[in-house]
């Protein structure tokens, strides 16, 4: 059976949880074999509906009968339904890997039912404890704060060195979705940053330059802080 999974990667352990107009790329995965095939779809400077319709037809003729996906409109759920394929949406916080193992093992449910992660909030800043403050805005960000905002516990997390500002924001987000945050706060961050963070279920949110860690948390939790703006 070929399952179409929408991804924010090529490979079986890229996250799922992409919107469906939104992704750039499905895997097409055997559940077999788990051997996929990545089919991209053209999202830049398009009409989400147009970008839909072209997800469609592409998954479509390589005879996908399942699509497995984030948040997907009622119109392209209902096409796609239409045409033999089983639908299963709002999925997120796992691997392609798990969603399909999870669908193989018990269907739309067992997928669907996925109990997320806790709540872990990354802060980006510069320092090994709660007292670090947020990185400047114009600085790249070489290490987060992972921490559980119930008990208060944390870790540092390392961010992958970078030759540019540029590269180094991705390494940021790769360190951060691979740690497991559902989370960030930052003083600052590329919008196509926070387009990739959100892509995958995780909230941005800014806090003023030189905050602490805990207070940046403290302010989170309060509502204080205000989300990254979109693209």
């Amino acid at each position: 059976m070929l399952v179409a999974v929408s991804s924010a990667g090529t490979d079986l352990d890229a996250w799922t949880g992409v919107p469906f107009g939104a992704c750039s790329q499905f895997l097409i995965v055997d559940t077999e074999t788990l051997e996929s095939v990545v089919v991209s779809v053209p999202t830049q400077e398009q009409d989400p509906a147009k970008v839909s319709l072209f997800a469609i037809r592409a998954i479509a003729r390589q005879g996908a009968e399942a699509v497995i996906t984030g948040p997907i409109k009622d119109a392209c759920k209902q096409t796609m339904q239409s045409l033999g394929m089983q639908v299963v949406d709002n999925v997120g916080r796992m691997t392609v890997r798990e969603a399909i193992q999870r669908y193989v093992q018990g269907g739309p449910r067992q997928v669907q039912h996925f109990a997320p992660l806790p709540e872990k909030i990354a802060v980006a800043s510069h320092g090994s404890n709660l007292d670090a403050c947020t990185s400047a805005q114009d600085e790249p960000c070489t290490s987060f704060l992972l921490v559980d905002p119930q008990t208060m516990q944390f870790e540092v997390v390392q961010v992958e060195p970078a030759d540019s500002v540029a590269e180094a924001s991705i390494h940021a987000v790769r360190a951060a979705a691979r740690a497991g945050a559902t989370v960030v706060v930052t003083s600052a961050m590329r919008p196509e940053c926070c387009a990739a963070l959100r892509a995958l279920a995780v909230s941005v949110v800014l806090a003023p330059e030189g905050t602490s860690a805990r207070d940046a948390i403290a302010a989170y939790l309060r509502g204080e802080l205000p989300g990254a703006p979109s693209l």
